[in-house]
């Protein structure tokens, strides 16, 4: 009878020694300075709305797994053209099951919004930019309090947040504990005059002249007319060395840059498989590791690269 009694005893013991425990939660929410909220995939432990920063968009959502220990953290940035877009979208229809994947294999998901385009006192896209440093710096300086090992960091986005993603992930004095870079629907660069390597017959300069729109886009994203020194600061593809980490890019739009109506098709201007192919050109140039959808699925390449 006493061993029949002992059974259901370690199963109590186990489930209270997993993350869920009240003194785990009671310390997370100390940590991070809020309470815990639902999770969006409905297991783990989540918390939303931590303050990485003073600014207005500087909050970042955490989900940890139910292990006490992740074996690593992907940091998300969202989409929207820097212009729109919420750190919700790390759980959207597009990237649920890779998250969903990612969570199961033990790792944790950290999804940030930073400043946009339309942000009061925003600097141009430099400023999502940098957001994106704060967000691997806050992380960084609690890894040990989150139980989360060194040297155990994906940086992910989708188009506008994989933008934040490569310019972080490509700086060296920024990416000594990142293991990956995952970048959806990417851009090459943001010195936008060096599109016109990746769009055969492609002038900035005359596009500009014809579409009202597409300058005012333009000297937004700047914040004025560029400097060159202002165009070299956020050419990311220009960073990549022989120590970056790995890289996987999946760009699914076409190469048809102007439509039928004789307009531009800005998801081809932004997403078209020539950007993801000039920055692999630059990969194999440096012998960088590279992936895509080809060689695996993005949850395959995260999980890969942090075991």
């Amino acid at each position: 009878m006493k061993k029949l009694i002992s059974l259901p005893l370690i199963f109590l013991f186990l489930a209270c020694a997993k993350s869920d425990s009240p003194e785990t939660i009671v310390d997370l929410e100390s940590i991070l300075g809020v309470a815990q909220s639902d999770s969006p995939l409905g297991e783990g432990l989540f918390f939303e709305d931590i303050n990485y920063g003073d600014g207005e968009r500087q909050q970042l959502d955490i989900l940890f797994p139910e292990e006490t220990s992740p074996k690593g953290v992907v940091l998300f940035f969202h989409g929207g053209g820097f212009t729109g877009g919420d750190k919700e979208q790390a759980f959207d229809e597009l990237l649920l099951e890779t998250m969903q994947a990612v969570l199961d294999e033990n790792i944790a998901i950290v999804s940030a919004n930073y400043t946009l385009l339309t942000t009061p006192g925003n600097q141009g896209v430099i400023s999502a930019l940098e957001d994106g440093m704060l967000v691997i710096d806050f992380i960084q300086d609690r890894l040990a309090d989150l139980n989360i090992p060194t040297n155990k960091i994906v940086l992910a986005g989708t188009s506008a947040g994989a933008g934040i993603a490569q310019w972080n992930g490509f700086k060296n004095e920024i990416n000594t504990q990142v293991q990956g870079v995952l970048a959806i629907a990417a851009q090459s660069t943001y010195d936008l005059y060096e599109w016109e390597n990746v769009f055969p017959g492609f002038s900035l300069d005359n596009l500009r002249q014809m579409s009202p729109f597409l300058q005012t886009l333009f000297l937004g994203f700047y914040g004025g007319e560029p400097t060159q020194a202002d165009l070299d600061a956020v050419d990311y593809r220009d960073f990549m060395d022989t120590t970056d980490p790995a890289l996987y890019v999946y760009n699914f739009a076409g190469d048809e840059l102007i439509n039928a109506q004789g307009e531009i098709d800005f998801d081809v201007l932004y997403h078209s498989f020539r950007h993801s192919d000039y920055l692999r050109s630059k990969a194999i140039e440096l012998e960088q590791e590279f992936s895509g959808i080809f060689q695996e699925s993005p949850e395959a390449f995260v999980i890969r690269v942090l075991d």
